[in-house]
């Protein structure tokens, strides 16, 4: 396992517990999340893709979207020392574990009988089968759902904050 590997994990869940202390808006924040999760999403897409692996893809990409817009709408946007900051607080994480949850039952619908031979097989080999499944699925569709997520919650913010969207307007106006 490489060093990237590890940090991002990391990485990512510093992002989600800041959600409990109002952060400021920036727009790494915005875009810096889903163009990782769309990045890593390529760089790991396996060379063929059969109907059954894009059927699991677009159930958990709708899955994602749907958690990134309950996210976006938990989200606060408030005033904390005169700049603009988004508080998303206990919702933020519960939204995110929801999200794994929904994943793991998409990943059992699919993978139905291979689940269903490992729990008869029971004991150690009921543990290893469970975990070769599971770690088997493939990192980019874990990312996927990462960046389908991400980029729901930014724009659901853009579209439903006015004093984001002027943000915004602001920084592209101040790099012209």
């Amino acid at each position: 396992m490489d060093k990237v590997t590890l940090i991002i994990p990391l990485l990512i869940g510093i992002l989600i517990f800041r959600q409990f202390i109002p952060k400021e808006v920036n727009r790494f924040d915005f875009i810096g999340l889903p163009i990782l999760g769309l990045y890593k999403t390529y760089s790991s897409l396996p060379s063929t893709l059969n109907a059954e692996i894009l059927a699991e893809l677009i159930c958990l990409l709708i899955w994602a979207a749907i958690i990134g817009i309950y996210q976006a709408k938990k989200t606060k946007v408030v005033y904390h020392y005169d700049k603009l900051s988004t508080v998303g607080g206990i919702h933020y994480i519960v939204l995110w574990i929801v999200m794994l949850i929904g994943r793991i039952i998409i990943l059992f619908a699919f993978h139905y009988t291979d689940f269903m031979s490992a729990i008869q097989s029971g004991g150690e080999q009921f543990k290893n089968d469970i975990f070769y499944l599971v770690s088997q699925s493939g990192d980019w569709l874990i990312w996927s759902t990462i960046a389908a997520s991400s980029i729901l919650y930014s724009l659901t913010l853009y579209k439903d904050h006015p004093e984001i969207k002027e943000f915004f307007h602001t920084q592209i106006k101040q790099k012209e």
